[in-house]
């Protein structure tokens, strides 16, 4: 289903029109959503779908530019086609989440974690599989949002200490989470994302569900993942080996 905020419909003309897709054909007023001085928020297609009924939700911070980039062809491509916005959005979904070094480097994790044990998989690599519903991705901030023209990294500023980053969460994500009912697992990414969940109230509107506290960012510019994963790794099995992953 689309989110339902979801802007593709305002903006897929635009998508459509674009020659090339590149950071100056994308990272302007065009696609501008909220610019001062150090945020910029722009539009991306890319977390513009849900999963409804998934039991897993993995909770980033902001699409990186290398997703946007990727999630605008997507775009480009489906419109082309002449898909529908919904058909469009999912394929967005499907070619965009965590693509490229990070969701080797997630998969690698959750598989030493055993979670594809837990789940009946021979690998995590089969949720990323368009077909299955099981796994919905998303983010703090549902639109890119980049500081000083480069990719936000959660801490510069802090998120809870911006005022337009508290707004996307409050709003954007939180109705987000309004359409997740079957959730069981919930993985935040890095410790931005999980001071969030632990300070503002968010798992307060999930049903109760396990968090995987501790889990490292997959970025490949994160010099201490290997650490932080070894440290949290025996609680972290511990907790995919205690959570019920059936159906509600």
């Amino acid at each position: 289903m689309l989110h339902p905020n979801s802007l593709f419909h305002r903006y897929r003309e635009k998508i459509a029109d674009i020659d090339r897709i590149e950071k100056d054909s994308i990272l302007n007023g065009e696609f501008a959503l909220h610019h001062d001085p150090g945020l910029q928020i722009y539009y991306a297609p890319h977390n513009e779908f849900i999963h409804p009924g998934a039991r897993i939700v993995i909770v980033g911070i902001t699409p990186g530019w290398s997703q946007t980039q990727r999630a605008y062809q997507t775009a480009k491509d489906g419109i082309a086609q002449q898909l529908t916005d919904e058909e469009i959005c999912f394929r967005c979904k499907m070619d965009s989440r965590f693509a490229g070094t990070m969701r080797t480097n997630l998969i690698a994790m959750l598989n030493e974690l055993g979670l594809h044990t837990r789940l009946g998989l021979s690998s995590c690599a089969e949720l990323f599989r368009p077909e299955n519903a099981i796994l919905h991705t998303t983010s703090l901030i549902k639109y890119p949002c980049f500081y000083k023209g480069k990719n936000y990294s959660g801490h510069t500023p802090a998120i809870g200490s911006s005022e337009i980053l508290r707004k996307y969460i409050q709003t954007e994500f939180m109705e987000e989470l309004h359409c997740l009912d079957a959730v069981r697992l919930i993985i935040p990414l890095g410790a931005a994302v999980e001071s969030i969940f632990r300070e503002s109230g968010v798992l307060s509107s999930l049903h109760p569900c396990a968090v995987l506290w501790g889990f490292p960012h997959p970025s490949g510019l994160n010099a201490r993942r290997t650490e932080q994963f070894q440290t949290n790794r025996e609680s972290m099995v511990n907790i995919i080996r205690n959570c019920d992953f059936c159906q509600r």
